[in-house]
């Protein structure tokens, strides 16, 4: 095999594990479970309002505005446009800028299979996705950063708009000294060069005690070996998406005082930078500053992890919260100690694509939820109906006036009792309760 087939097997493996399995997987889901998900739902049983024949029902919101990101442009754009049509909406999809070809693709090759009349794509820069926003929309679903993110959000606001919100943060791994480190390592580097480190799920940095860092260490030196047993440099890994991406992870390498343990090559014309594993990272390094979406991997020694926990706590609240551990009692005290759109155990990354999970953020990560069936119900009005019969008044008319100490009486009487039964079941038979 020709090294241009190697490359282009590797770069459609990893397009195809990272985001083609998805986008079918969840299209799939969706169509095979749609009409369920829109049969009319009825509320917990009560009987003293069984005569209104309550009744939810699911319907569209109306127009529907996606604006996708560069990272996943099909996950975050056509995912979210089924769920739209399915759910009965129109919808606007303003695909990113930063990835021409897709866009491209999608905008000639969406009319030729779907009908036009539920759907319009835009494309453009920062003007045309300014002006979409100064219109009014029943539904706003934004994946990006944070900072674009309230952006997005404060443009809704004017109009009242609904929004979900698709960001990301500064996803920390806590990592027990006692945890195989070789597994740690060969997940984590696979973690930090899939997309180049691109994607809002990706760990940001890990921390472990300071007696554990240097086995660490040394397992992601084996794991980098035989990922890239002639040297990353060239290998076939993914890049950095534009020049300005590309200048600010640079810059990061640049200013770190951690170690570099592997990786650290780069090369500016091909916008690559090597999967780099730090060490001896401080709290205020230059690479903890932020966010760093790129193919660095920061490893923060810590005295013990209540100190971790309290700058995670600290800052923003992340999209993602891994643990790497065998210990039950240390996995439910990182939980139980932190805030996370998500929670994982010895791996990273996969949440996003398990069918049936909601994937959503949190605070600074974002808020509402998306995927399959939480895609469906986002984008739905979940709309309260019920018809009153005549014979009600004959049970209730101590609501009209002229109001007398009877009817004062009768109306407290529809009061459930205080204090409340048992809540096992104590919900149950007060359902059954006319008073």
């Amino acid at each position: 095999m020709s090294s241009s087939n190697v490359t282009s097997s590797v770069l459609h493996l990893e397009a195809r594990a990272a985001e083609l399995n998805g986008v079918v997987t969840d299209l799939m889901y969706t169509y095979d479970n749609f009409e369920a998900w829109t049969k009319p739902q009825k509320p917990t049983f009560n009987l003293k309002f069984w005569a209104f024949s309550p009744v939810i029902k699911r319907v569209p919101k109306g127009v529907v505005l996606i604006i996708g990101p560069f990272n996943y442009p099909l996950t975050s754009t056509v995912c979210y446009l089924g769920a739209a049509i399915a759910s009965g909406n129109a919808c606007v999809v303003k695909m990113s800028e930063l990835t021409p070809n897709v866009s491209a693709t999608l905008t000639e090759l969406l009319p030729k299979y779907l009908d036009q009349d539920p759907f319009r794509i835009v494309n453009g820069n920062i003007p045309e996705t300014t002006a979409l926003l100064q219109l009014q929309w029943d539904h706003i679903v934004f994946t990006g950063s944070a900072s674009v993110g309230r952006v997005v959000a404060a443009a809704a606001a004017k109009h009242s708009t609904p929004t979900t919100l698709e960001l990301g943060g500064q996803n920390p791994v806590f990592c027990d000294p006692k945890m195989d480190m070789y597994l740690t390592a060969r997940r984590l580097l696979w973690s930090k060069a899939m997309n180049a480190g691109q994607t809002c799920t990706v760990v940001n940095h890990i921390f472990i005690p300071y007696e554990a860092q240097d086995a660490l260490a040394e397992a992601f030196v084996k794991v980098n070996n035989e990922f890239y047993p002639e040297g990353p440099e060239k290998a076939t890994i993914s890049t950095l998406v534009t020049d300005v991406a590309y200048k600010r992870v640079k810059g990061l390498l640049e200013k770190t005082k951690g170690e570099v343990v592997c990786g650290g090559q780069y090369d500016e014309g091909r916008r690559f930078i090597a999967p780099t594993v730090l060490k001896n990272v401080a709290l205020d390094d230059a690479v903890m500053a932020s966010e760093i979406f790129g193919p660095i991997l920061p490893i923060v020694p810590i005295k013990n992890f209540q100190d971790a926990l309290d700058w995670t706590n600290a800052h923003g609240h992340p999209l993602s919260a891994y643990v790497f551990t065998d210990d039950p009692k240390f996995k439910e005290y990182i939980f139980n100690n932190t805030q996370s759109g998500q929670f994982v155990v010895n791996d990273t990354g996969v949440q996003a694509v398990i069918t049936g999970l909601p994937f959503g953020g949190v605070g600074e990560s974002g808020y509402g939820t998306v995927k399959g069936q939480y895609s469906f119900e986002t984008l739905s009005h979940l709309r309260a109906t019920c018809e009153s019969p005549r014979f009600v008044d004959t049970i209730m008319g101590w609501r009209f006036p002229p109001y007398t100490d009877a009817k004062v009486k009768q109306a407290a009487a529809l009061k459930p009792t205080i204090p409340p039964l048992n809540p096992g079941w104590g919900s149950y038979l007060r359902s059954w309760m006319p008073f």
